[in-house]
């Protein structure tokens, strides 16, 4: 029988219920500034580390985008989002973490975000006293889709990465957590997987709620 020793899970998207107002916010600062983000484009963007996300933002928007202007503009949306409690705890994820401490099954959290913003989300939605160590997409060489986030964050909880369960949302995140050699759910949120997308993780859930009991079963029981 496998057993798993250690869970990490990807922020945006999964633990929390940011990425629809990432978007709200990043189209609205767009707008302000006279360009449009379609739904179609931000996807294409979704999970990409900081550094590779400028990088697509400018190739998508063009050489007169305004991008130092843009994130100042979203960053004040972002802000107002997060003072008025719009960023939320999934369905599911606070119970799962709770009961995983009880377990003393450790949990890190790895996300293409910077880390100090990372943890602001996670204060904000009470979720941060729940993880061992939270690594940020600047804590590594090489983000999303490389395996490096993953494959740190499983040694610095000190479980092998074939001992960990992985909870991502978005394709590039799912490659970067089979690459690396983790046991992956996966939870669509904006877009759907397409059939490519399907074949990598070892299983594919509607909800937060439907991964929270699969973790509980894979670290409680294995498989």
């Amino acid at each position: 029988m496998e057993m798993f020793r250690g869970v990490i899970f990807d922020m945006d998207g999964v633990l929390v219920n940011s990425e629809p107002i990432i978007r709200v916010c990043a189209q609205e600062a767009a707008a302000k500034l006279g360009f449009l983000i379609s739904n179609e484009v931000y996807v294409t963007w979704m999970g990409l580390p900081s550094t590779q996300l400028q990088d697509a933002i400018r190739h998508t928007m063009g050489s007169r985008f305004p991008i130092e202007n843009f994130y100042d503009e979203y960053k004040k949306r972002w802000e107002k989002k997060i003072k008025a409690g719009e960023i939320l705890a999934n369905p599911g994820i606070k119970p799962l973490l709770k009961a995983l401490r009880r377990e003393s099954v450790p949990i890190a959290v790895a996300t293409s975000t910077i880390r100090e913003q990372a943890i602001e989300t996670l204060r904000a939605t009470d979720l941060l006293i729940y993880f061992d160590t939270i690594v940020g997409g600047d804590n590594v060489k090489n983000g999303k889709p490389a395996p490096d986030i993953y494959r740190y964050a499983a040694r610095k909880i000190n479980v092998p990465t074939n001992q960990c369960v992985a909870l991502e949302d978005s394709e590039i995140g799912v490659k970067s957590a089979v690459s690396a050699g983790l046991y992956v759910i996966m939870i669509p949120d904006l877009v759907a997987p397409n059939s490519t997308i399907k074949k990598l993780p070892k299983h594919i859930v509607a909800s937060t709620v439907d991964a929270a009991d699969l973790v509980l079963k894979l670290t409680q029981c294995g498989i």
